[in-house]
């Protein structure tokens, strides 16, 4: 946009911002007050007013000869429309870092809600909110993979396990979307798991993958913000492996609170929203799905650790001031 430009756009916001407690004002004597010529308040105007109307800042009324008014809502709805004329005027920009993909969740901070992408999500989660049939913005095909198993530490409870995903800071099944070189769904789900399983890879003869349900959901994507539809194929995996190696980012959810939206593993939420659909459609849900390892298994002194550091580092301090007490008696 050329600076003349800017400064005509900008000089339209502040005329708009003065309406407010100000008579409505029709689309021409916008622009007169403006310094446009009728041609471009004709063209111009009309742009403007429909994009600010999403902003929900403008209130359209209809004259009493049937031509089409608007006036600002509020004070605060003026200053808004000030403040992006001081910013077109500047030539700065609003929002920033739109090469970085990924949402939080609450709490934000300054920077995290003027990053476009968050910006993004939190504008097309009001929209699906707004509008359960809201159109997606893109349409993605992807895998999932159900693995549960029983810890010993635990009194045998069921556990599943999830993976964390870096952009959409997030936990979900281990899995992923689906690529052009992929066979088929099952093959996507199988090169999904020999990548996120350290050291795993998939044997026929003591491996079984099957497919468990085909769920539609759209929902705002955490790593681009826009509405989505996704296409998730859902896998339960079988295995008579002893164990799984499980790398950084793997965590076992305990099955009483694996479907619980308020979870939190640290301050990291779960992406259940298709899972949620699955478990309504399985005969038993994901309860009455077999364990994918027979055998309960143990937690090693590094899960342990990870999972409650601040109970691990007591225990610790615990040792070390008891075998601090008994170094006198050997002297």
């Amino acid at each position: 946009m050329t600076e003349a430009a800017r400064t005509r756009m900008a000089a339209m916001l502040e005329c708009l911002a003065q309406q407010y407690e100000a008579a409505p004002v029709t689309v021409r004597e916008l622009g007169d007050r403006s310094g446009l010529t009728p041609t471009e308040a004709d063209i111009l105007a009309p742009t403007v007013l429909a994009l600010l109307a999403a902003f929900g800042v403008l209130r359209e009324e209809t004259a009493s000869d049937g031509t089409p008014t608007a006036t600002v809502i509020s004070p605060q709805a003026a200053y808004f429309l000030g403040s992006l004329a001081a910013y077109l005027r500047t030539g700065d920009v609003i929002l920033d870092n739109w090469e970085r993909a990924g949402a939080e969740a609450p709490p934000y901070n300054d920077s995290q809600v003027l990053a476009g992408p968050q910006f993004l999500y939190l504008a097309e989660s009001r929209r699906l909110a707004l509008n359960s049939d809201a159109v997606p913005l893109r349409q993605v095909d992807v895998v999932q993979v159900v693995i549960k198993t029983r810890h010993q530490s635990r009194g045998t409870r069921d556990q599943y396990l999830l993976q964390y995903d870096e952009r959409a800071r997030q936990y979900q099944l281990p899995g992923g979307h689906v690529r052009s070189s992929d066979a088929n769904h099952r093959a996507a789900a199988i090169r999904e798991l020999e990548e996120e399983l350290a050291g795993y890879v998939y044997r026929p003869d003591q491996d079984v993958l099957t497919e468990i349900g085909v769920i539609e959901a759209v929902q705002p994507s955490r790593t681009y913000g826009a509405v989505t539809a996704y296409h998730v194929t859902f896998f339960h995996l079988k295995t008579d492996a002893d164990r799984l190696l499980l790398g950084p980012g793997a965590r076992w959810a305990p099955a009483d609170r694996f479907l619980d939206p308020a979870y939190r593993i640290g301050r990291a939420t779960l992406n259940i929203t298709a899972l949620s659909h699955l478990d309504a459609t399985l005969p038993g849900g994901l309860q009455g799905l077999p364990l994918s390892i027979s055998e309960p298994i143990s937690r090693t002194i590094r899960e342990v650790i990870r999972e409650r550091p601040w109970e691990a580092a007591g225990l610790a301090v615990g040792i070390i001031g008891l075998m601090a007490s008994l170094i006198p008696l050997f002297l």
